[in-house]
């Protein structure tokens, strides 16, 4: 009886550091996909710090601005 209520409590245990770590992931996915679309960096300093560099043509938070030599590559330097 004791080594059944060990294997369920193991069991439980299992299961629920199985359903934190799916909150985990469903919560670091869904920030990117609901910011992408307006992503803005004031320049090159705050792309880094954000850890976006290089931008290429076409990604969230692009701009002309950011990118000097006109290449579609913005900070990549």
């Amino acid at each position: 009886r004791k080594q059944q209520e060990e294997q369920k409590r193991q069991a439980d245990e299992q299961a629920r550091k199985q359903q934190e770590e799916q909150k985990v992931q469903q919560t670091q996915t869904q920030p990117a996909s609901g910011n992408t679309s307006s992503a803005y960096y004031k320049n090159c300093a705050a792309v880094r710090a954000a850890g976006k560099a290089p931008l290429h043509k076409g990604q969230p938070g692009y701009s002309s601005h950011l990118d000097r030599d006109g290449d579609g590559i913005a900070c990549e330097k």
